[in-house]
């Protein structure tokens, strides 16, 4: 029995010495830190790369951490207090969520990848970076030899709210933007840290998707951000951005009167579910922002987030550019169907083309009733369906052309190259995002970034022929720009042509000139997409 026993310790002693150790990094302060193995690549989970933001830290810019930099990192950080999107009585997360993530195919120090820095999209009101389906993952790592980081930054009313209130004792004299100061704090961090983990630190590329869009489109206009990323990637970006912290203040007096409170004192007591709750989601300046997913009714208006501050940001970045631009090559997308995601017009799929006629009339008449008409002709009946022709036009007021104006703004102005695609692609079968119940049937909104980290197999299995080719040339495409500053040999530059992403990559010298000159002549610019 007692050899028996023996074997059964040794096998249990050789059984540990066989099983791999989680990885380990070594820091410049000489601190150890571990994260988590999985599929063939690395992740380091939950590092805090500032102070928590509570107390008095709140509404204050992010403070550094000093700590030597040590620890077991295998477990993702909070996410940042935040409302369920469909059920805004339900909240979740914490205000302490200043983590970011590192996921690496190496732990050699000396690999110098190049470092992907994601910033995620949800109005600057939800998710994280780490959602599951929307965000990097070892598997991306290992299959692409790239660094990538993703952070947490302050959402809402914790991240954004500028109050005269706020104003008058800040430093600075202004408020607003705390979580663009997050993702500046984070990539601050990645400049400081990341080659212990097999980054470059001068081959640093942001991309966001959506509001993480809009985040990259201040960032090129931001002083606080000179010298922390060397390309970026925005995609379906909001091209509005341009209220001041002023008018802003003004905006949110309905914020400030659903707290009752007068003083900050009183307003940094109040517990995370009361500043949530008070946020006017449905009355201006409407923080749901639901008008932006239909026609636009003349004089509409949605709040900002991001504002012109006159600290993160000194003007609206298309025009501060002609004066001061974080000068890199950038990558400009949107997709066709932005809208499809979350539409709120929910009984589109089943329109008949009198309805598809009737909305589009009952909605642009707040223009003029020649405007209406003049649009149905550049979106005509008979092509594809209603719901198709809807969503098209909307996109192309909301994002495609607006965008456009945007494009043409970095093109003149910054030296470095800018690229713009429109991603076509239309799922093999229609799918939801990210837990939104529409069924997207068209190129909607995140097909783009969803390719790029291969799971609109969530939704989608197996993925189709098709779906993988659509994939295979997004990655593709992100990969050359990243690695060599150009997506294809045959790309030129923007205004030269765009490139139009689906199953094949098409290019054209103008995607959609006609009704952009339409909508831009009528004054639809100030129609775009906000947040």
């Amino acid at each position: 029995m007692w050899i028996k026993g023996l074997c059964v310790v040794a096998f249990i002693v050789l059984l540990n010495s066989c099983r791999a150790e989680n990885p380990k990094v070594t820091t410049d302060c000489g601190g150890v830190v571990e994260g988590v193995e999985k599929d063939g690549a690395y992740s380091f989970r939950g590092i805090p790369f500032a102070k928590p933001p509570l107390g008095e830290l709140r509404w204050q810019p992010p403070v550094s951490v000093t700590d030597c930099l040590e620890g077991v990192f295998n477990v993702y950080g909070e996410a940042c207090y935040q409302s369920n999107f469909s059920k805004l009585d339900e909240h979740f997360g914490s205000e302490d969520c200043l983590f970011l993530n590192v996921w690496t195919p190496t732990t050699d120090s000396n690999a110098s990848l190049p470092v992907m820095v994601w910033i995620h999209g949800g109005f600057n009101e939800f998710l994280s970076g780490n959602w599951p389906g929307y965000s990097p993952s070892e598997k991306l790592a290992k299959e692409t030899d790239i660094v990538y980081v993703g952070m947490n930054y302050r959402l809402h009313a914790f991240g954004f709210m500028a109050l005269d209130l706020i104003s008058q004792s800040a430093p600075n004299r202004t408020s607003g933007n705390y979580g663009l100061m997050d993702q500046i704090e984070a990539l601050r961090w990645v400049q400081k840290k990341i080659s212990y983990f097999g980054g470059d630190p001068n081959k640093v590329t942001v991309f966001g998707q959506s509001s993480g869009g809009t985040d990259i489109y201040a960032l090129l206009a931001s002083k606080m951000a000179k010298g922390l990323f060397h390309k970026a990637w925005m995609s379906s970006a909001s091209p509005v951005l341009n209220k001041t912290t002023a008018e802003a203040s003004k905006d949110n007096l309905l914020f400030l009167s659903h707290t009752r409170c007068n003083t900050l004192a009183c307003l940094k007591s109040l517990p995370a579910e009361n500043i949530t709750r008070a946020i006017p989601w449905y009355t201006f300046p409407n923080w749901k922002m639901m008008d932006l997913m239909t026609l636009p009714h003349k004089g509409e208006a949605t709040g900002a987030l991001p504002v012109v501050d006159g600290y993160v940001l000194t003007g609206e970045p298309r025009k501060v550019w002609s004066e001061y631009r974080n000068d890199v090559p950038v990558m400009i997308g949107t997709t066709a169907q932005e809208i499809e995601f979350d539409p709120a017009d929910t009984d589109m799929p089943y329109w008949t083309w009198d309805k598809y006629h009737e909305e589009v009339s009952a909605k642009l008449s707040t223009f003029s009733t020649s405007l209406a008409k003049a649009a149905l002709l550049f979106y005509p009946a008979g092509q594809i369906s209603p719901a198709y022709q809807f969503l098209t036009m909307i996109s192309d007021i909301r994002l495609t052309c607006p965008t456009e104006i945007i494009t043409s703004a970095a093109s003149l102005n910054f030296r470095s190259p800018i690229y713009r695609y429109v991603a076509t692609a239309w799922p093999s079968k229609p799918t939801t995002v990210l837990g939104f119940s529409f069924p997207a049937t068209y190129a909607f909104h995140c097909i783009d970034v969803l390719a790029f980290f291969d799971t609109l197999r969530n939704t989608i299995n197996p993925l189709s022929h098709s779906d993988l080719l659509f994939q295979e040339n997004v990655r593709n495409t992100m990969l050359s720009f990243v690695k060599d500053g150009k997506p294809s040999a045959c790309w030129q530059q923007f205004d030269q042509m765009t490139a139009l992403l689906s199953q094949h990559i098409t290019f054209v010298s103008a995607y959609k000139n006609r009704e952009c000159q339409f909508w831009l002549s009528n004054d639809f610019f100030k129609y775009g997409w906000v947040n």
